[in-house]
């Protein structure tokens, strides 16, 4: 039970989500010798990672250098230049569009190139933000995770290509997308990875949680750890670990036959009256109240 409701962050996502409908039309990653790919537009979106190597890009009126670890969006219509300029470059793809059309989405032909201008299968200009502004190099601090999910997307679309699954990868990949770009991350910077993984330690185990351990795993000292996790995530470690917490309470309440006391002291709390009070806080009803109310037969 969430007496709150979602936030509006999540409520800006949740309406995103509805109006997306991915569909992967091309997907590889492989090593490439020097190679040029001259100034022109593609009809869907095109998104590149590159793993090793080096090279030169332009989209748009921007040219820019790329390395190992860059991520390149490129909207459907606007003009790009691609080099790469060391003797091997391995590089990954995608050639997709946001939103499945029927009868325009199977005529495209991934990597098809075409002279700047209109034309009649061109995916539909795209204004939702934040992927309306996405253009170019974008600077996202968790390149490696979204490479990640661009893998499992590859290996499925030329593997057993079930539709649902690449469609909900890209959603992944769009989301993470989307993290890597968020002020937090910025501000996280090269720390970003470490506040991640904190943060899923905590949400996985907060019955243990060793502020010590977290802030030594981000090569932090514990007083630095706690304000950049903050500036990070929005909430204290502590916060953090209070809300999984009574996540964890809510659902041993609803699912386990355990007595509240016996998930109080399960839990790590010295007192049923500390995890009752801390439970009613956060969820907005009593450990009782809540088994009572949702599980009305039981």
């Amino acid at each position: 039970m969430d007496a709150t409701g979602p936030a509006p962050a999540a409520s800006a996502d949740y309406a995103l989500a509805s109006m997306l409908s991915p569909y992967v039309r091309g997907a590889l990653e492989h090593w490439r010798g020097p190679w040029h790919i001259r100034r022109w537009v593609v009809l869907d979106y095109l998104l590149v990672y590159i793993v090793s190597g080096n090279g030169h890009f332009s989209v748009g009126d921007d040219a820019f250098d790329v390395g190992p670890g860059d991520l390149i969006w490129i909207p459907p219509g606007v003009l790009h230049e691609m080099r790469g300029v060391s003797a091997t470059m391995f590089v990954a793809y995608l050639h997709f569009d946001l939103v499945h059309d029927a009868e325009r989405s199977p005529l495209v032909r991934s990597g098809a190139r075409y002279p700047p201008g209109p034309h009649p299968d061109m995916h539909p200009a795209w204004t939702a933000q934040p992927i309306a502004g996405w253009t170019g190099l974008l600077p996202v601090v968790n390149g490696p995770a979204i490479y990640a999910l661009m893998r499992q997307a590859i290996a499925e679309h030329r593997g057993a290509r079930r539709a649902l699954r690449v469609s909900g990868l890209m959603l992944e990949i769009l989301a993470e997308i989307a993290t890597g770009l968020s002020a937090p991350a910025a501000n996280a910077g090269a720390h970003w990875p470490a506040m991640r993984r904190a943060a899923e330690r905590i949400v996985a185990k907060p019955e243990a949680l060793d502020l010590k351990s977290l802030a030594a795993d981000a090569r932090l000292s514990e007083t630095h750890f706690r304000k950049l996790f903050r500036e990070t995530h929005g909430e204290s470690p502590r916060e953090m670990r209070t809300r999984a917490l009574m996540q964890k309470a809510a659902e041993l309440v609803l699912h386990s036959n355990w007595s509240v006391t016996q998930i109080a002291y399960q839990l790590g709390f010295s007192t049923v009256h500390n995890f009752s009070r801390a439970f009613k806080r956060e969820i907005g009803i009593s450990p009782q109240g809540y088994r009572r109310t949702s599980n009305p037969i039981g």
